[in-house]
């Protein structure tokens, strides 16, 4: 990609002000900023042109302060001195840079959507700017290369949603048959020691009814020698004695 373009004002104002005779009290500024910048003292060379900027608003120092920016890698503050300088600028060459500039701003963010916006605006401009046409190629690769990169990043994602979902799917399922196979193992267990406890009450009411049994034949057996023993004392008693008449 291109690198920035820059407006070197000392040389502009210099000619200007010298023609017109007038002295400006911002005009060392912008030298010492221009100089600063050149010196890559990107730093220094904002501080410059915002004491400048504060002095006297222009377009240009507008467009140079989002290149002091811009070098400094923060682009979206970049993004905004570039839009101020197109805003108070009817100078189709500025206009045309700040656009250029503010599209490769948007480039290294790669908001590549927006760098090709910028790009098409810079080349209306200025029609037969080669390197304009050049970063808007390589933006709208870049975009289209970012589009599929998202496009496959969805469909993992999706593919992976389905995974997770019939693994869970499948849990729910094993779950749910092993909680079936315990409900089962229950009821068979409860029914189980149902049979159990009826056999237990069945077999108790046997042994009462046993020893009922046996109590009544024991009672039944007492009764009986009972009436033996009448029996036999009846036998063995004397008859009454037979009067002699």
């Amino acid at each position: 990609m291109n690198t920035l373009r820059f407006l070197f004002l000392q040389f502009i104002f210099l000619i200007f002000f010298s023609a017109m005779g007038i002295s400006q009290p911002e005009y060392p500024l912008y030298r010492k900023a221009d100089k600063q910048f050149d010196l890559r003292q990107y730093q220094d060379a904002e501080t410059a042109y915002r004491k400048a900027e504060e002095i006297k608003p222009k377009a240009e120092t507008s467009y140079n302060l989002g290149n002091s920016i811009y070098e400094q890698n923060r682009m979206p503050e970049a993004v905004t001195q570039y839009q101020k300088a197109i805003e108070n600028s009817k100078d189709p060459t500025l206009q045309s840079n700040a656009y250029y500039n503010m599209g490769n701003a948007h480039f290294q963010n790669k908001e590549y959507d927006e760098a090709i916006k910028n790009y098409k605006e810079s080349l209306k401009l200025s029609p037969s700017d080669e390197d304009t046409k050049k970063n808007l190629m390589l933006a709208m690769r870049q975009l289209q290369q970012q589009q599929q990169q998202q496009q496959q990043q969805k469909d993992q994602q999706k593919k992976d949603d389905n995974k997770d979902q019939q693994n869970q799917d499948q849990q729910q399922q094993q779950q749910q048959q092993q909680s079936d196979k315990d409900k089962k193992d229950q009821q068979q267990q409860e029914s189980q020691n149902q049979s159990q406890q009826d056999q237990q009450q069945q077999q108790s009411k046997e042994d009462v009814s046993k020893d009922e049994a046996k109590e009544i034949l024991k009672a039944v057996e007492r009764e009986d020698q009972r009436v033996q023993e009448k029996l036999k004392k009846v036998r063995g008693s004397k008859a009454p004695p037979v009067k002699d008449w």
